[in-house]
């Protein structure tokens, strides 16, 4: 287990505060892996008093882990993240979902609605010890039987609701939005493409598709001067946050960038909520292998495609102006979605349902 995964549950241990390991956490953990859905660690936090969390958030800043409250479409949670000096931060982090208690049970608000355990199933006095790595870790009592009832809750984060989907109003802000990142990437004379949802959208629908709630693109990597150019022409227009990869000796670290997270400006300083994810592709080979393939990682997996893809850039037309896409678009789809593509599937998540993610041989 992370070192800082560790500290920091210790510290629950200590003050006496009641946890479960939740969400795909706790799948993970019952499949023989606790990071097989994640790298980070995912807890659902039993009722506790105030008092009780002030000394937590207190006694893990002495460890330089920061205990912060957040909020998702309006309901609290909290995520701890070690940083060890004010300019670096772990990549890793625990995201905390506090249990609400309601009638012969508790609440938790997951995937973007409430889900229901009974007291029957979950019940902080009857919690089971499971060793990880020559530590305990607390679970539900009979985890294997809790997760085979409740796997589609515990898994629903990766399917959850977003506040932003493409109505009619918020695509025509999508659309414009695109638009200008097309024009300041072609400026930049990068090799990129739209992609994911957004291409399966243009294929299929010739539209953006409705329950979507971002925009996805896909970049070459040439160089670190490359980068940091593209960066900056960026940021003239956008608010851009960096995303690196994640510290573990099971995700490919292939550079300093994963994913750039381009939003629209709010008031200059701020960002909107719509985002247009720029995946990094670096050229590679796949372990054990000569063949040569664009490497990027995505939800915490290792994911690949074919070199041939990205050879030649073709244009598509797209809400009246030119977007570009991968050679052989079509293809390139049906790596990711499967030969069904053409059929609409509203649940659908990249770290569970994508071809394009390395699977070990």
């Amino acid at each position: 287990m992370n070192n800082f995964f560790f500290a920091a549950l210790k510290v629950f241990h200590q003050l006496k505060i009641s946890y479960t390991i939740g969400a795909e956490s706790l799948v993970g953990l019952v499949e023989g892996d606790l990071y097989k859905y994640t790298h980070n660690l995912r807890l659902y936090l039993f009722p506790t008093s105030r008092l009780r969390l002030a000394l937590l958030a207190f006694k893990l800043l002495r460890l330089g882990i920061i205990f912060k409250p957040k909020f998702n479409q309006g309901r609290l949670y909290y995520k701890l993240r070690y940083k060890p000096s004010p300019l670096k931060k772990e990549t890793t982090f625990i995201s905390i979902t506090p249990l609400e208690p309601a009638q012969a049970g508790f609440v938790a608000f997951l995937g973007g609605h409430d889900t229901f355990f009974p007291g029957l199933d979950l019940n902080e006095n009857l919690l089971q010890k499971i060793e990880e790595n020559t530590y305990n870790l607390q679970a539900p009592n009979n985890h294997n039987e809790f997760v085979e009832k409740y796997r589609t809750e515990l898994m629903s984060g990766f399917y959850k609701k977003h506040e932003v989907q493409f109505d009619t109003e918020s695509e025509k802000k999508a659309v414009k939005f695109m638009h200008e990142n097309v024009e300041v990437m072609n400026k930049a004379g990068i090799d990129f493409w739209i992609e994911g949802g957004t291409l399966l959208g243009a294929l299929r629908d010739q539209k953006l598709i409705p329950w979507d709630h971002d925009l996805d693109f896909g970049m070459k990597y040439k160089s670190e001067a490359q980068m940091k150019q593209l960066i900056r022409k960026l940021r003239r227009h956008f608010y851009v946050s960096v995303r690196s990869f994640p510290k573990t000796s099971k995700i490919w670290h292939l550079g300093n960038y994963r994913v750039l997270k381009i939003f629209p400006r709010k008031n200059w300083f701020f960002k909107e909520d719509l985002c247009l994810d720029l995946f990094v592709y670096y050229e590679g080979t796949l372990p054990g292998k000569d063949e040569k393939v664009y490497k990027y990682v995505v939800w915490d997996r290792n994911a690949y495609h074919r070199k041939e893809f990205f050879d030649t850039i073709d244009t598509l037309k797209f809400y009246g102006g030119q977007v570009p896409v991968p050679a052989t678009a079509e293809k390139f789809i049906e790596v990711k979605y499967g030969q069904d593509w053409r059929t609409p599937i509203k649940e659908w998540n990249v770290a569970l349902d994508d071809g394009s993610i390395y699977k070990e041989d």
